[in-house]
């Protein structure tokens, strides 16, 4: 049978120099949704995102009770009592996620499912966490007799809440879900990680950020019971019982998102500006800033302007860094290493084996069949870079398989990206903004989106303006995107 047809990305031989506005976080998007849902007053979110993963998030809510009216760049959400519902999950993390906890609050049972790949994550501690918190849990196991989807949650309006333990390894998912549902329990929640470190920290800490904002107590300690800091991450929470009140909350640009953006910069030589780029952050993409000067990059923040300027090197330096707090960046920063001129280590990423697909072995896949070579040391992942070559890609349903992809494509010819559109997950808009990036003035001809070619023009003039059209579909109606 003949294969479906991939999307050709686009190739840009010389520095690419663009300013660039992106959606709203997905992380921030789908807590504020969450902690609406479990207030009592209308909440107004301005600038969310709508994507695949946060209509998911957004739907499933309103499938339980609350109501949903979206007009322009805000979303109003009125909460109301929680009812029995069947939700759909696709392969989002935060959805599968944190929605069984809040259904612990719902009067009836309600089921979370997701797509096939969604039914091999784990969903063990959160289902052992709700149970040993008093919540009734069915769910599907997997061969070693963990939990996965689906899970029905058998509510019954209220939870006493109190002290529990549990293993967040695997993902910091976990720990968010349990956090944003505390205040509702009765005596709220006393919360304690036990097993190895919990990877992609600064998410947690987003979460107790969007708590304390919404006026809920929460306290964050290291192991030794002090406040946590950067390079003591807690691994204790207390969240005092109370009343989410969200009000106006504004999301911010997704940093994650930025990262194949200023990527291109990196590859390229080139430059990018991220507007909208936020002084003080806990997205896990602020980290971008520090990876890429590592490589060679020159980043400066303008602070008047929220705009984060990042400059390519002329040579890219290999990587050794500890990722395990930003594994969700490292598909961009191996794209990046795959041309740097020595072997970079990605370290301590062994959570990456269950996101969307097995991270690691993705990234080494590809990268072979473009020539490249990776390799992986335990928990580790070594990049040589090597001469590429043209070829066809895999996306796994991975949306950061999708967008390491695409970077590779700027400087090797022929590369082909096979389920692109499975970047709807959380940026609907992505191939066509990449594709007008590859069509921005630079050194040599550039792939424009309509397959033509643009000479180029002479250095010095105002980097192209590259932003994000609607989407297409609403957080109310209108088919989901891919």
């Amino acid at each position: 049978m003949k294969e479906p047809r991939a999307w050709a990305a686009p190739f840009h031989p010389g520095p690419v120099d663009a300013a660039v506005r992106l959606p709203g976080s997905k992380s921030l998007t789908n807590r504020y949704l969450v902690l609406a849902a479990l207030g009592e007053e209308p909440a107004r979110i301005h600038r969310p995102l709508i994507a695949r993963d946060t209509v998911l998030m957004a739907r499933g809510l309103a499938g339980m009770g609350a109501a949903l009216s979206h007009e322009g760049r805000t979303l109003t959400f009125t909460p109301g009592p929680l009812g029995p519902a069947r939700i759909e999950a696709g392969l989002a993390g935060t959805v599968m996620r944190f929605i069984p906890a809040v259904a612990a609050f719902a009067v009836g049972d309600v089921t979370v499912d997701g797509d096939p790949a969604a039914r091999t994550r784990p969903m063990d501690p959160v289902v052992r966490a709700l149970r040993d918190l008093g919540v009734e849990v069915e769910h599907a196991a997997d061969a070693s007799g963990r939990a996965v989807l689906p899970v029905t949650v058998h509510g019954t309006g209220s939870v006493e809440g109190g002290s529990v333990e549990i293993d967040a390894s695997a993902s910091s998912q976990f720990v968010s879900a349990l956090l944003l549902a505390a205040p509702r329990m009765e005596r709220g929640l006393d919360l304690r990680h036990v097993g190895p470190p919990v990877p992609s920290s600064p998410h947690i800490a987003m979460t107790v950020e969007v708590l304390r904002a919404a006026g809920i107590a929460v306290s964050a300690l290291a192991d030794d019971g002090s406040p946590s800091s950067p390079g003591r991450p807690a691994a204790r929470w207390t969240v005092e019982p109370g009343t989410p009140r969200l009000g106006d909350v504004t999301v911010e640009a997704d940093l994650s998102n930025a990262g194949p953006f200023l990527a291109a910069a990196m590859v390229t030589g080139g430059r990018t500006a991220v507007l909208d780029w936020p002084a003080r952050t806990a997205q896990g993409g602020e980290a971008l800033r520090g990876i890429f000067t590592a490589m060679g990059g020159r980043a400066a923040y303008d602070p008047d302007a929220s705009t984060l300027r990042l400059q390519g090197p002329h040579r890219i330096a290999p990587l050794d860094a500890d990722m395990h707090d930003v594994g969700e960046l490292v598909p961009t920063v191996a794209a990046v290493a795959a041309f740097a001129d020595g072997p970079s280590r990605l370290r301590n990423i062994g959570q990456l084996r269950a996101h969307e697909t097995d991270r690691l072995a993705a990234i080494a896949a590809e990268l072979a069949r473009a020539g490249g070579s990776a390799r992986i040391e335990g928990d580790d992942l070594v990049i040589q870079p090597r001469p590429l070559r043209g070829a066809r890609l895999e996306s796994y349903a991975d949306h950061r398989m999708a967008t390491f992809g695409a970077i590779l494509g700027l400087r090797v010819e022929g590369i082909e990206v096979a389920g692109v559109e499975t970047t709807a997950k959380t940026f609907p808009q992505f191939t066509d903004m990449w594709s007008e990036l590859a069509c921005a003035p630079g050194a040599g001809a550039a792939l424009c989106p309509d397959g033509g070619q643009r000479a180029p023009t002479p250095g010095g003039s105002r980097p192209r303006l590259i932003e994000p059209a609607a989407p297409g579909v609403g957080f109310t109606d209108g088919e989901l995107p891919a």
